[in-house]
């Protein structure tokens, strides 16, 4: 049996060492799929390891504890940020010197996975198999995006084969595999269908800089539909500023959702709006937007998202359009019955068991 080795270098925490994000989530995902036909360890951050319950636990032959997190909390400060990227080299530098496995798979990569391959992986050195899951395209095509999908491109050259949660990436040439962020699992998801939905709007997950959590506060504060934002505030002033500026039909909580809460929270809500800032999102795809999709609740975005996850929702050009009251008269629940069809457990897993054995 192949051995196959989990990678996430890049685990997000608040202050407190709090896990912040899906990432614990996902390698649950994955080691469910690969289980009993690879031989799986996983190289993670602390915040990670930590989530890692009993019962997962037998899933790994073995767990490697890197040396950082990344907390994302004082996310402003540039000398942080400078300190960031060399916990990112460290961490990437530890998962470098593992060499009992066949496979490295990187499961949430970013720009400097690609920087760190391009600078200090040589072609000449033997290393595992290398296999990595890219969420995002592109960096845009100004001067300064064009240099860094240079890098981008030119570092991701190195690995062995991608997994995409996007169609393309044609100008890797490289063995590619779609798959989705998450798949359909109806023994995960079907308890919370029965919820009975509630005539209003949900923000859940993490409150980053990529969403417009200001702009959408206004835009509610004016359409008077009720509003629950739930997630972690990264921006502890933006948190202040949002709870200074709500009005009554706005409730706003800074928390860590667990799992649970967090599917709740979206299965009793008829309307789920994520305000990404695309010029800071594009060419992403978004979990949220899929499990929206899952728990039938109706998605609100950026029509650029939409059309780049290929989901039906309700889309928007410009947050400002959802001040106007009239935004939520007769909204008809797209209907994404065929899309669900390749989010199917079985049919991931197939796949991207078939990709893995032709690495």
């Amino acid at each position: 049996m192949k051995k196959l080795l989990l990678v996430d270098y890049y685990g997000t925490c608040d202050s407190e060492g709090n896990e912040v994000g899906h990432s614990s989530k996902v390698l649950g995902e994955y080691s469910d799929l690969m289980n009993g036909y690879y031989d799986i360890s996983a190289a993670l951050s602390p915040c990670l390891v930590s989530k890692i319950s009993d019962k997962q636990l037998k899933d790994f032959r073995r767990i490697y504890s890197l040396k950082y997190n990344i907390c994302m909390e004082n996310v402003q400060s540039i000398w942080k940020r400078v300190k960031d990227k060399f916990k990112l080299f460290y961490n990437l530098h530890q998962v470098f010197r593992i060499h009992d496995c066949d496979i490295m798979w990187f499961y949430r990569t970013d720009f400097f996975l690609s920087l760190y391959l391009l600078l200090f992986v040589s072609r000449k050195k033997k290393y595992p198999k290398m296999v990595i899951l890219i969420y995002q395209k592109s960096f845009g095509q100004d001067i300064f995006g064009r240099i860094l999908n240079h890098i981008y491109y030119s570092g991701f050259q190195k690995v062995d084969a991608i997994i995409s949660t996007q169609n393309g990436f044609k100008e890797f040439k490289k063995p590619i595999l779609y798959i989705p962020d998450y798949y359909y699992d109806t023994e995960k998801y079907e308890k919370y269908k029965s919820t009975e939905k509630v005539d209003k709007v949900v923000c859940v997950g993490t409150m980053s800089p990529y969403k417009q959590i200001i702009p959408l506060v206004k835009a509610f504060n004016r359409n008077g539909f009720p509003l629950d934002i739930r997630g972690r505030f990264y921006d502890k002033e933006q948190y202040r500023q949002a709870l200074e500026g709500k009005n009554d039909n706005i409730v706003i909580e800074n928390v860590i959702l667990t799992e649970e809460e967090y599917y709740y929270a979206i299965a009793q809500a008829k309307y789920a709006v994520l305000p990404y800032d695309m010029g800071q999102y594009q060419c992403r795809t978004s979990g949220v937007l899929q499990e929206c999709m899952f728990l039938d609740t109706i998605a609100i975005a950026p029509k650029q998202l939409l059309q780049q996850n290929r989901i039906e929702g309700i889309g928007y050009s410009n947050i400002e359009e959802l001040a106007d009251a009239a935004f939520f008269e007769n909204k008809v629940a797209p209907d994404n019955r065929t899309k669900k069809v390749e989010f199917d457990k079985e049919e991931v897993g197939r796949r991207l068991r078939e990709f893995m054995n032709s690495v």
